[in-house]
């Protein structure tokens, strides 16, 4: 399928998701995040692709949400009122909160199209892998944070920029990123906005590996179609029983793995794996 502002490939079992916008370094807006949402919808409906590898068209990842667009819609909220002056933050937004119907989200009625690209991900039932080419800002780099890996080239740069525009970021990473690196590097990097070259991310355990430019997608592509080549839809079970223990203690996470490992050893894979092991070769894995 032709699109506007990504390109799409299927390499070896990869779904290969470009974001395509260079006038605007890859910038997301509801378009490209349809389009984006569009390949997701296809990759989990194909059994024959199991891994998604996301990157962007270089120089850029992403360069995050499109600022022009931004200043379209300030102007034309010209004439609004402000903030009030008689609460503090935490108490306006306590405030809003309230006021908010009972079976809306945090966000407000729904998600909207570029916010919706991170959940997407995140709940994603099959691997996922950012390959970070370049500058991933602000919703850029919630999109990476969103993938279950993520690989930087040398030229990889990341930044919760928001701050810079007098915005929170609300792309999930307020989420992801205490769970990745702690309160305190969080709140530094959120209320700062610096940028994190590639290896100072790695350090933090941001990124998971870092590689020259060059070889940035070959690296990502081998993983990806390693996984791919493996039994997907157990792995569509260990990323719910990750993210479910994170809220709960180590026992209730063992009770929970108990229904997980049985759905297990239903699948074809299971079988596969025992039968390959027992004959000493290789398992060839179909993802169910």
């Amino acid at each position: 399928m032709a699109y506007e502002y990504i390109k799409a490939d299927e390499v070896g079992g990869v779904l290969v998701i470009t974001m395509d916008d260079p006038p605007t370094r890859n910038a997301i807006g509801d378009e490209m995040a349809s389009e984006i949402g569009a390949e997701l919808d296809r990759l989990e409906a194909s059994p024959d692709m199991r891994a998604v590898v996301i990157t962007g068209r270089d120089p850029a990842f992403c360069s995050g949400a499109n600022v022009k667009r931004m200043n379209q819609a300030n102007d034309a909220r010209q004439g609004e009122p402000g903030i009030p002056d008689d609460l503090s933050p935490r108490e306006y937004l306590d405030q809003r909160w309230r006021a908010q119907p009972a079976d809306s989200d945090a966000g407000g009625a729904t998600l909207d199209g570029v916010r919706f690209i991170p959940l997407r991900l995140y709940e994603l039932q099959k691997p996922s892998i950012a390959a970070i080419n370049g500058h991933a800002m602000g919703l850029g780099m919630g999109i990476a944070l969103s993938c279950d890996i993520r690989i930087a080239s040398e030229n990889g740069r990341m930044s919760e920029t928001f701050i810079r525009r007098g915005l929170i970021p609300a792309d999930g990473s307020c989420w992801q990123l205490p769970r990745m690196i702690g309160l305190g590097n969080t709140f530094m990097l959120q209320y700062t906005g610096e940028v994190l070259d590639a290896a100072e991310a790695y350090r933090l355990g941001i990124v998971n590996r870092v590689t020259p430019h060059g070889e940035l997608m070959e690296t990502a592509m081998d993983l990806a179609q390693r996984l791919a080549q493996g039994p997907t839809y157990t792995m569509g079970l260990i990323k719910q029983l990750v993210q479910r223990s994170l809220h709960i203690g180590f026992e209730e996470s063992l009770r929970l793995a108990g229904p997980a490992q049985e759905i297990a050893r239903e699948t074809e894979d299971h079988r596969e794996g025992v039968r390959a092991f027992v004959e000493k070769r290789k398992p060839a894995f179909k993802g169910r």
